[in-house]
């Protein structure tokens, strides 16, 4: 090592870098992992839907990956109410050539879920690249971390999200056997989310894997997105699916019977939608052009939903899965868990083709990242 001083001007950039993920890791904190930390709520004005919400989910949340649940401040995002497909009729969402968005190496936030988790596409990062199948997808990369409610979290705050269905969420929201999934959140194109059960409780695919027609069988385009209006579901004409049934045992940490191939994308890869004049979306929803067609049926007026409680019928106990952040005004231990209606009463699963789990990774608390971050910068100034 020489004794050399190294200039400031190439060590000052660097010491930023580190100053500022010090005072980012400082400045959030760990969402309870007993569900008490959750807040959301909804208004629509005029023809905005706007969304409030704290990152935390409504229930038990485990850290598997070296990433816990964390927030730092009340998130807001805005949609429209009133949502207008680019693209008229069928052909105008039946090909991924009509996408307004594509989501194949798009990270972050693309959608909300009731729960106040957030929706993320597919893509797992620049590791896997951009998604061109399940192979690459996150589900399959990184669902061994995918927690007993099915999400994760990422680096930083304000992402703890899913990539697959959220079972805890169904199984709240009332998912019935043979019957349509219930609204779980919404798409940042303003449109629908529903788990991975279409008309008649039909598990929703794709047409391309089912062979079937698009606009007229019950399967999605290759994004996930249903078109056709569904009488006694919803008044919207498109909507999007969280493809692929999970029926693990819900006290499985990380998650288990995950959703193989067949039923990819388990999260849209594209979007149809888009922003209407005198409309501010979030999250880079690509402005309507010309004379967008309607996404909803004659006579539609969009409704607020409202908060949900705390769900704790899944299993939880306190510091599993390396967190025990917890105010105690949340979900208490919990030893025996749910079945949804929608799985095998002997436990067999669903999915035949379910990826293998992998090692789940090993833990490193906020602290031990910190001194790798610290380690790191320091070995860059000698």
């Amino acid at each position: 090592m020489s004794n050399t001083s190294r200039p400031l001007g190439k060590t000052a950039p660097i010491l930023g870098v580190f100053l500022t993920t010090l005072i980012i890791m400082a400045s959030a904190a760990t969402c309870p992992t007993d569900g008490s930390g959750y807040d959301y709520s909804e208004t629509v004005t005029g023809d905005t839907r706007t969304i409030t919400y704290t990152a935390c989910p409504n229930h038990a949340w485990k850290a598997i990956n070296p990433n816990k649940a964390q927030y730092d401040t009340t998130q807001t995002i805005r949609i429209p109410a009133y949502p207008k497909i680019q693209n008229d009729g069928v052909t105008g969402v039946s090909t991924t050539s009509k996408r307004t968005m594509d989501l194949t190496a798009k990270g972050g936030v693309v959608g909300i879920f009731f729960s106040a988790a957030a929706l993320y596409s597919p893509y797992g990062g620049g590791k896997y690249g951009q998604v061109v199948g399940f192979d690459n997808s996150a589900t399959n990369a990184e669902g061994d971390t995918f927690d007993s409610c099915g999400c994760h979290s990422s680096q930083g705050s304000n992402s703890y999200h899913c990539h697959s269905a959220p079972t805890c969420l169904l199984q709240q929201l009332g998912q019935a056997a043979n019957a349509h999934s219930p609204q779980i959140g919404w798409a940042s194109d303003g449109f629908p989310l529903y788990g991975p059960y279409g008309k008649n409780g039909v598990a929703m695919k794709t047409c391309t894997v089912t062979g079937g027609k698009f606009g007229t069988d019950v399967c999605t385009n290759d994004d996930g997105g249903y078109y056709g209006e569904l009488t006694g579901v919803d008044s919207y004409k498109f909507r999007y699916y969280i493809q692929g049934p999970v029926c693990s045992d819900s006290c499985a940490n990380p998650i288990k019977d995950l959703p193989g191939a067949d039923y990819h994308p388990h999260s849209p890869t594209g979007y149809y939608g888009c922003c209407p004049s005198g409309v501010t979306c979030s999250l880079a929803v690509a402005a309507c052009t010309g004379t967008p067609a309607d996404g909803y049926v004659s006579g539609f007026t969009p409704v607020a939903k409202t908060k949900l409680s705390t769900f704790c019928n899944a299993c939880y106990s306190s510091g599993q899965g390396g967190s025990s952040d917890t105010t105690g005004s949340g979900c208490s231990a919990k030893s025996a868990g749910f079945t949804l209606a929608t799985c095998p009463a002997d436990g067999t699963g669903v999915n035949a083709d379910s990826p293998s789990l992998k090692n789940a990774a090993a833990s490193l608390t906020g602290a031990a990242i910190i001194l790798h971050i610290a380690i790191a910068v320091f070995v860059a100034m000698m």
